[in-house]
């Protein structure tokens, strides 16, 4: 199952949040167990320094300079337990009352210098304890080193390790729940701009393209896709107005044959007796105008479905561009059409087939729709540097055109309103010549000179 966004960001966001409290919550748990601790030894390590500082050394051997019953009592958390003195070599150990004869165990590895440990005291109570070694003062001479080990009970510092576990355990239960309840409310708050572009963008249908999403309260990283998504909506009402156009042209196209062709089965029908040759030819004028017309819809459909066959082979242009001009010849001449040609020889890989067609519907544009008595260039020359052919048809036209005119020439049916009279063009030959260049891998386009000429572009691969 695919997870939307907002599920996806949910769960990573509480996986992060709550690994990333986890191992605070623990680190911290573990920080506070060592402060606790730390407390305990400095009130151990001061306890012990306190029976150091009071510890003489006499020739019967030490003594405490205060009386042990002075401690406080075992309720208080300064009472020292246990502890022993213990003077190397010499003679036996001091110990507390509380010890009795019992020794209390050393350090494992104790090199003298001050050691802290936990252990089992010898009434069976958890204890911790610590040792060192020191140089009593007193009256008599040579005092030898002694060895102190005091242990206190660990009680307190086990019931403040108890109640730290309690806290921090209630502390997570109480943050995991809190991230369970604000993560999912924030995401949705914060994500609720791409509910409302979405719920926009839902709202537009065929009947409204020419609606355009609103910046209002979007934040800054949805105004690109905001953006984006205007673009997008403005190609798609060009996409359909042209589809719209397109639908009109066919009709407006195919109206006035399918019209003669009613119109001659009629009087055909109507007065059988009067009919001659010349009704049958008009028929099959008229036949071969919408075999020509379907023609070209059904290869300007294959082409936009990448359906054109066509293979590569060698093609001398210059002889190719001088026999695909043949065929106009006469009629630029009987309009009074000068032509220069500049073609000189190269080879080039393509489907001369195609590259005929090509050249033969522009020709037929140029032809029919130039200025009488004004030149046409043809031209083919090579660009060393983006390492491509160019073949450029250049013409002034009869009827002056616009920049906005010239962008819609190769759109399917698009005529001049004052040449849409004209039945020997459908207006499918530029949209033709344009889908057989891409097929091929060229590149069919056309601009608007300076002095009003129009010139196409016609490049390819060398």
């Amino acid at each position: 199952m695919t997870l939307s966004l907002r599920h996806r960001l949910t769960r990573d966001l509480l996986l992060a949040i709550l690994g990333l409290g986890g191992l605070g919550f623990v680190a911290l748990y573990f920080v506070a167990r060592f402060a606790v601790r730390d407390q305990f030894d400095l009130a151990l390590q001061a306890r012990a320094v306190a029976i150091s500082s009071n510890t003489t050394w006499h020739t019967d051997g030490l003594h405490l300079a205060f009386d042990e019953r002075s401690f406080p009592s075992n309720d208080d958390d300064q009472t020292p337990d246990f502890y022993e003195l213990t003077p190397l070599g010499r003679s036996a150990p001091l110990r507390s009352a509380s010890l009795k004869s019992t020794d209390l165990p050393r350090p494992p590895e104790f090199s003298g210098k001050t050691r802290l440990w936990n252990l089992t005291l010898p009434n069976g109570q958890s204890g911790r304890a610590i040792a060192f070694r020191f140089t009593p003062s007193g009256p008599a001479d040579s005092p030898p080193e002694v060895t102190l080990v005091l242990a206190l009970d660990r009680e307190d510092l086990d019931e403040t390790y108890t109640q730290l576990s309690v806290f921090f355990v209630i502390g997570s239960l109480f943050a995991i729940g809190a991230i369970l309840w604000v993560v999912p409310r924030v995401l949705r708050k914060g994500l609720a701009p791409l509910d409302t572009l979405g719920n926009q963008v839902a709202r537009i249908n065929a009947a409204s393209l020419s609606a355009r999403l609103p910046a209002d309260e979007l934040p800054a990283e949805l105004l690109p896709i905001r953006a984006q998504l205007n673009h997008l909506l403005t190609r798609l009402e060009s996409s359909f107005a042209r589809e719209r156009r397109f639908g009109a042209d066919l009709a407006h196209e195919l109206r006035t044959p399918i019209t003669e062709l009613r119109l001659l089965a009629e009087c055909a029908l109507k007065w059988p007796d009067t009919r001659d040759a010349s009704t049958d030819r008009d028929t099959l004028a008229i036949a071969r105008h919408l075999e020509d017309l379907v023609t070209r819809l059904l290869d300007l459909a294959r082409s936009e479905n990448g359906r054109i066959a066509f293979r590569s082979e060698s093609v001398e242009l210059s002889s190719l561009i001088t026999l695909a001009w043949q065929p106009f010849a006469a009629r630029a001449a009987a309009r009074n059409l000068g032509v220069n040609l500049d073609v000189p020889r190269f080879e080039t890989q393509s489907d001369p087939l195609l590259l005929r067609s090509i050249l033969g519907n522009v020709f037929d544009n140029a032809v029919d729709y130039s200025a009488p008595g004004e030149p046409i260039l043809l031209a083919l020359g090579i660009d060393p540097d983006a390492n491509q052919v160019r073949f450029t048809i250049t013409n002034r036209p009869a009827l002056p055109l616009s920049p906005a005119e010239v962008a819609q020439l190769f759109d399917p049916f698009w005529r001049q309103e004052a040449a849409r009279s004209d039945s020997r063009h459908s207006g499918l030959g530029l949209p033709l010549a344009r889908a057989f260049a891409e097929a091929i891998g060229w590149v069919l386009t056309a601009r608007l000179e300076p002095d009003g000429r129009l010139t196409f572009n016609f490049t390819g691969p060398r």
